[in-house]
């Protein structure tokens, strides 16, 4: 972050070759009271190199030196031009004035360093003013905050004496933490910790789907520290929008979303059907190496039409190429498809996501490519459980589509884990099957195994909401 020297005076004392010589620089504080002077002995022959630097902090006005700071690694305020770039003072630069602990009286930061193990994050040394002799003294524990915080320094809420300080671990978990300085100590008010879940593996007692997230809420409330989790998902993509022609012929246009493991959307025949939307629900894999899209056409009563199997081309025009294969029995053409990504309409006039009071009912499944019928009522309780989730009852039958016979009947009583996630574990989950989820998505049902649905007993499937 740049600073912005509202009312800053800035000198360079020497002008000479670019990062050739020592270098000098004076700078008022915002606040208007302190002159602060910054010497490098040594520059080096690259801007982004740090060098040692000494602070001298003086009243503004009387020029009284009032204390001197010395850090062994400074980053020089200037760009390969030898002109100023803005990182002197403020937020993330050299200097950095700031009441950090509400009593009235700037404290500073003094960049010392980058990190050894993660060199894009600075590292600062953080001193508070002390009330009796205007001198600054190190405090530990902002330091320490400080040094964890994953950008290099916390931020400030100057009305509020908060601050705020956010720890990355790689690409999957974050947590948010507001301090205060009371009486001289670091005190944490609250945090907040998200978490991306992994998908359950084969052979675990879950059958968690990927795309949902831990979120873990702790506060300070009446001294003692208390947290709470919840669930929350699954992630949304951007909608992705399609249009283009199947068999060469026949123009379509398509629309799907990716929320966690699943894929809904929609498909228009634009010329040709009685131009109402068929309804695609699917999923994500790979096939020979290359990423596949795979949206299922359902019609309202749950019978399978079709499946558009799509790929986007690694070359320009980057289309999207695959086949659309007719989900009848017995012999079935492939039919080549042909789109390209378009931006229409505005995304904000999908319906993509699942009301709450929507999800109770009656979905079904038919004719799959098991041969089977397959029925769940699902109503979920008012009451709640002890930890607060929501209660859902499931009812699930599976038939064969010739005979008509029972393959399987579950019936589960189960907390939820989200607003739109069930899962069944073992023992409710018969050892055979394992564990299961139904995962809730606008206008289906979408129940998955953490292992291959390779028996009519499984209770797989994509189950159409009924009116």
């Amino acid at each position: 972050m740049r600073s912005i020297l509202g009312g800053v005076c800035l000198s360079l004392a020497l002008a000479a070759p670019v990062l050739a010589e020592p270098r000098s620089f004076s700078v008022v504080d915002r606040s208007d009271q302190y002159l602060v002077e910054v010497l490098f002995p040594e520059v080096p022959d690259h801007p982004n190199q740090l060098v040692p630097a000494l602070i001298t902090v003086r009243d503004k006005h009387t020029l009284e030196t009032l204390q001197q700071f010395k850090t062994p690694a400074a980053n020089v305020p200037v760009d390969s031009n030898g002109q100023d770039n803005g990182w002197l003072l403020g937020p993330f630069s050299l200097l950095y004035f700031a009441d950090f602990d509400l009593d009235g009286r700037l404290d500073l930061a003094i960049r010392n360093g980058t990190d050894l193990e993660q060199a894009y994050k600075p590292m600062f040394d953080v001193y508070v003013q002390t009330p009796q002799n205007r001198q600054w003294v190190l405090n530990q524990p902002l330091t320490d905050l400080a040094k964890e915080t994953t950008s290099g320094m916390f931020s400030l809420i100057p009305d509020d004496g908060i601050l705020l300080s956010q720890v990355d671990r790689d690409c999957c978990w974050t947590r948010m933490s507001h301090w205060k300085m009371r009486d001289g100590e670091l005190v944490r008010l609250s945090t907040s910790t998200e978490e991306q879940v992994q998908p359950t593996e084969f052979g675990e007692n879950s059958s968690m789907p990927s795309g949902y997230t831990l979120i873990t809420t702790g506060a300070l409330k009446d001294g003692q520290w208390q947290e709470t989790q919840r669930l929350e998902g699954p992630t949304h993509q951007d909608v992705q929008r399609l249009t283009g022609t199947l068999n060469g012929k026949i123009p379509v246009d398509i629309w799907y979303q990716q929320q966690g493991a699943v894929l809904i959307g929609e498909l228009r025949y634009t010329k040709s059907g009685n131009g109402q939307p068929i309804k695609l629900v699917g999923d994500q894999s790979d096939y020979d190496d290359k990423p596949f899209v795979y949206l299922h056409e359902y019609t309202d009563d749950g019978h399978q039409t079709g499946i558009w199997r799509i790929t986007r081309d690694t070359e320009a025009p980057y289309d999207y190429t695959g086949t659309w294969v007719s989900s009848a029995k017995g012999e079935h053409p492939e039919l080549a498809i042909l789109l390209h990504a378009t931006d229409s309409e505005p995304d904000d006039d999908l319906p993509t996501d699942l009301e709450r009071d929507q999800r109770n009912g009656h979905y079904q499944m038919r004719d799959d490519f098991l041969g089977r019928d397959g029925d769940l009522e699902l109503n979920i309780l008012p009451e709640r459980d002890a930890q607060g989730r929501e209660v859902a009852e499931v009812t699930l039958t599976l038939k064969e589509v010739k005979s008509g016979k029972q393959i399987v009947v579950a019936h589960h009583s189960v907390p939820m884990e989200a607003e739109n996630l069930i899962i069944v574990r073992e023992p409710m989950a018969t050892p055979r099957t394992g564990p299961y989820h139904i995962q809730l998505v606008k206008n289906f049902a979408v129940i998955e195994h953490n292992s291959a649905p390779d028996s009519d007993d499984y209770l797989t499937g994509m189950y159409r909401k009924q009116p």
